[in-house]
């Protein structure tokens, strides 16, 4: 079983390096690892190409529209029966992470356990599911895409919608989960993901996610986006007094 792990960067000279090694520090073999680059312009390439001998390292950096135009680029590129993004700064829990992970690649979707890793505190989240996962996507949550592994085939057929600049991810999801793809849940952390930074860690872009996870709740599942409006706008409404 091949598994492909495709990390995204663009100007990432302080964070590139940990993730890089934290792929490559892994126990199983049938890896192969994508650094997609949008031809940054500090160290990052410098720092990429120190690993580029590396058998299992491919690299792309020509420019691209965006994350998530990143992320389908990776997509397509490639070569294993599974696919896992890791942003630049997130990192596996450690060396046997898919190793363990491995034998349970079956289903299309497959996912595990994250700690999101705050400016003082570290949290540990499950998602054990798959009822727990589409009450997560009615709240306008998700896993985290770090956990997620995806049958390539899956990936490729669904892609990210580049229309969704903040939450592809999330319509993505919700988007197989209409589709009734199979999925399975693996009780074990698979990576550590740093929440600190990021677009949807900004809270600039509250409101824009917000919308964007309402226009795919409305598209895919209008029966439950219709039921939760009211409930979703007070709540809003509640918070933005708080603030």
């Amino acid at each position: 079983m091949k598994i492909t792990v495709v990390t995204v960067c663009y100007q990432a000279e302080n964070t590139i390096e940990e993730t890089i090694q934290s792929v490559l520090a892994q126990e199983y073999q049938d890896m192969e690892y994508l650094i997609i680059d949008g031809k940054s312009t500090d160290r990052t390439m410098e720092i990429v190409r120190q690993y580029a001998n590396d058998a299992r390292v491919r690299v792309i950096s020509e420019k691209d529209t965006g994350l998530y135009n990143a992320m389908n680029k990776g997509s397509r590129e490639a070569q294993g029966d599974y696919i896992i993004f890791l942003n630049s700064g997130d990192i596996f829990a450690d060396k046997n992470v898919l190793a363990d992970m491995a034998p349970h690649l079956i289903k299309d979707i497959v996912f595990g356990n994250v700690v999101r890793r705050f400016k003082n505190r570290e949290i540990l989240e499950k998602y054990p599911g798959k009822q727990v996962v589409l009450w997560l996507l009615l709240q306008g949550k998700m896993m985290s895409h770090q956990v997620i592994f995806t049958k390539t085939t899956v990936m490729r057929r669904y892609g990210f919608d580049e229309t969704y600049k903040i939450t592809a991810d999330y319509d993505f999801l919700v988007r197989v989960r209409r589709d009734k793809c199979s999925m399975q849940y693996v009780d074990r952390t698979v990576s550590i993901v740093e929440n600190c930074e990021g677009i949807s860690s900004v809270p600039a872009n509250l409101e824009q996610m917000r919308k964007e996870d309402d226009r795919s709740l409305k598209r895919n599942f209008p029966g439950y986006y219709y039921l939760l409006k009211p409930v979703k706008y007070v709540a809003r409404k509640r918070k933005r007094s708080q603030q």
